[in-house]
């Protein structure tokens, strides 16, 4: 008898661009323990590349991932489950800490937790076929990898009750409509159009992506005098650096900058 496939995560680099894929693609990639563990391993090894610009964050196939593994779940006591999503939050974090932008590249469906990691990244891209939900109140359960903090952060506390409560699937452009994802781009042509934007990104500063990244994040959190002093201090800091100084020279010099 054949063990049961427990999928596995991969991560690759191309020049600026790096790539966590995960692939169970039988199972329209959930998430199983072994791929949650590989995934953190992934982060760790992308946070270690240099010359890393972005990541982007993909399903194997035509799905992103339709959430975690429900049979693995559903063996785990109250005490297994609550050591669980703590690992599993602790991971998506580390997408939020990463120094450099995180596109989450949605194709086909993301679900459940599927849908919590591409919440934890910076930006998500879907394609014109694509759904998202979180439809855990289906199973008698709520979100737990954090879908009911992030989700309101991005389309508001309302529009999140309603996705959460009712636990319905969105498509790709009504998503777009109410902040969920930031592009959508025609399944056909997905790939090549990710890509370009991947380039987009990657040709910008990198020192200012980490500093606009982490003082958006940390600003969220704040008052507004405090985000005001925070952002100020950003500012002043990445004033100093290298990218600022071939970033206005350039433009001055009417050129393209070159930035390390």
């Amino acid at each position: 008898m054949s063990k049961p496939d427990k999928g596995k995560v991969t991560f690759e680099q191309d020049g600026a661009i790096g790539t966590i894929t995960l692939s169970r693609p039988e199972k329209r990639n959930s998430m199983t323990q072994k791929m949650f563990h590989e995934l953190k391993r992934a982060v760790q090894w992308a946070d270690e590349q240099g010359g890393l610009r972005v990541l982007i964050v993909q399903g194997d196939g035509n799905t992103f991932c339709a959430g975690d593994d429900l049979a693995e779940l559903a063996a785990l006591d109250t005490a297994q489950v609550r050591r669980f999503l703590a690992g599993v939050q602790d991971t998506f974090i580390s997408f939020e800490t990463l120094d450099l932008p995180v596109v989450a590249a949605v194709k086909g469906h993301a679900l459940g937790g599927g849908l919590e990691l591409a919440l934890a990244c910076d930006l998500i891209a879907a394609s014109s076929d694509a759904f998202l939900g979180l439809p855990e109140t289906n199973l008698g359960v709520i979100p737990g990898l954090g879908g009911t903090i992030r989700l309101p952060r991005r389309v508001g506390l309302g529009r999140a009750k309603e996705l959460v409560y009712s636990g319905r699937m969105v498509p790709a452009e009504e998503a777009k409509n109410m902040g969920l994802v930031e592009a959508v781009f025609p399944t056909g042509e997905f790939e090549g159009k990710l890509r370009e934007f991947a380039r987009l990104l990657a040709s910008r500063s990198p020192s200012a992506l980490a500093l606009a990244k982490s003082t958006i994040n940390r600003g969220l959190e704040a008052s507004l005098e405090a985000g005001l002093a925070l952002e100020r201090e950003s500012f002043a800091f990445c004033f100093g650096l290298p990218d600022a100084k071939e970033g206005i020279s350039a433009f001055l010099e009417k050129r393209k900058p070159k930035f390390k």
